[in-house]
């Protein structure tokens, strides 16, 4: 019996949930949580909900640093535990924990030294840059150990342990929520408890993190390493995999800024319900948002017992589990669009422009996760991150971008025309990754280490 035949499709599959169950759940609860979190400020003041809005803004442009780092040093990690390098993995983790470590607190000296100029860019209300300075000086003081909890998760998802990060996420949401709450309308100490409160659960997810993670079997194994930057290859090989991801989501936020242009020429109704439906298709993507770190995992797993016909199959079943879900979630998105809008809104003129954005992006939406399976694949077989934001360029860069603002500024067509370019974007994204994997022959890396398949001399 041959190696791929003997492969046991169910356990496969069972192993696939395993990882993304545990991420799907995180997400569900970081989501609720962000919701009780906001209402627990939403009953103080408008100037509490624009304080920790504003700060909020600019630790979110921050965590487009850590993310992509989160992303690098993982593909990192996943090629050396398929290679059983695990005192490297060890000391690259320490390695990147140092010099990422060290750029936060640069970022928080800097917000420290001229926040009132940082916050004067975002506005000019004297009262609200005096409030948003005191809340980010609560929370830039967690901010070292709120990166730790994401090179803490980049490590333990490496390793295929998808569940720490979800409990640690659990923790996190659950201090906050609880501290916010006595803080806020026990102590009374209005957006200072929220501050308060977000910083001491980032403490404590960050700290909780390490000590969990010097516990794995890999760490054992490693025995003892150095804090201090050892080699620079680890670095060298993160930033390498980091910068395109930093790039890619960097574009990601340029595109919102202009496709905000384009929609406010239709109307505030377009870009209120294009932003209510963006929140309703959310729901949507909980079911799969998983599949990339899955695939990922799964890649570096197989390379690690150097079996070609296991890394075929988890990508084949990857993907019939990714259709599956992706298509179940296509009939509900166009046969039920108007019960979506009813989620975020009652406005009867919101709703209409929402359901027919949700329509279309339904039409278009097995492509558009399939790509995270591809995306994990390429990452985790051949350590590429560069292709994916090639990709993504060309695809908002060369197709979304131009044809909506002919659309918008050229031959004034209707709002619609605007998702049929969104929508013919991701399918143009999904079918250049695709032949992207077919034409490097990634899912054959494992057979000669370049992503070549080999000639069968048998």
């Amino acid at each position: 019996m041959s190696e791929q035949a003997a492969l046991d499709k169910k356990a496969i599959r069972k192993e696939i949930l395993a990882l993304i169950i545990p991420i799907i759940l995180e997400s569900i609860f970081v989501y609720l949580a962000g919701i009780v979190s906001a209402s627990l400020v939403g009953h103080l003041s408008g100037l509490a909900v624009a304080t920790q809005g504003l700060a909020n803004r600019i630790t979110g442009l921050l965590n487009v640093v850590w993310g992509a780092v989160r992303i690098g040093s993982m593909v990192y990690y996943v090629n050396l535990i398929g290679e059983g390098k695990y005192g490297e993995l060890k000391q690259g983790f320490k390695n990147i924990c140092t010099v990422t470590l060290g750029i936060a607190i640069g970022f928080v000296l800097i917000l420290f030294l001229f926040p009132s100029q940082i916050l004067s860019f975002f506005t000019e209300d004297v009262e609200l840059i005096a409030s948003a300075k005191s809340y980010l000086h609560i929370t830039l003081l967690a901010l070292p150990l709120w990166v730790m909890t994401k090179m803490n998760s980049a490590m333990f998802n490496a390793m295929g342990d998808t569940k720490t990060p979800m409990y640690l996420q659990v923790l996190i949401n659950v201090v906050n929520i609880a501290l916010g709450y006595l803080l806020i309308f026990i102590l009374k100490w209005d957006f200072y408890g929220a501050a308060i409160a977000t910083a001491v659960s980032q403490i404590a997810g960050g700290g909780v993190g390490i000590i969990l993670l010097n516990r794995k079997e890999y760490f054992r194994q490693a025995g003892k390493t150095g804090w201090g930057i050892s080699d620079k290859e680890s670095i060298k090989e993160t930033l390498l995999k980091s910068i395109p991801v930093g790039l890619e989501d960097g574009m990601w936020q340029i595109y919102a800024i202009i496709m905000t242009k384009f929609l406010l020429t239709y109307g505030t109704n377009a870009y209120a319900g294009f932003q209510l439906a963006t929140a309703a298709e959310e729901i949507t993507e909980l079911p799969v948002i998983g599949f990339t770190v899955a695939a990922t995992t799964l890649a570096g797993r197989a390379k690690s017992q150097k079996s070609g016909p296991l890394f075929r199959e988890y990508f084949k079943q990857q993907l019939w589990m990714n259709g599956t879900i992706s298509a179940l979630c296509t009939l509900a998105m166009i046969c039920l669009p108007y019960g979506f809008m009813s989620i975020v809104t009652n406005d009867p003129a919101l709703k209409e422009v929402g359901a027919v954005y949700l329509m279309i992006m339904g039409a278009i939406l097995i492509p558009q996760n399939l790509q995270r399976t591809l995306t994990g694949t390429i990452y985790g077989g051949i350590g590429n991150t560069k292709a994916t934001m090639i990709i993504t360029v060309i695809g908002t860069w060369c197709i979304r971008i131009p044809m909506a603002a002919l659309a918008t500024y050229v031959f004034k067509w209707p709002l619609w025309t605007l998702w049929m370019f969104v929508g013919a974007d991701q399918v143009a994204r999904f079918l250049m990754m695709a032949f992207y994997v077919k034409r490097n022959k990634v899912l054959y890396c494992i057979e000669n280490g370049t992503g070549e398949k080999k000639e069968d001399n048998n």
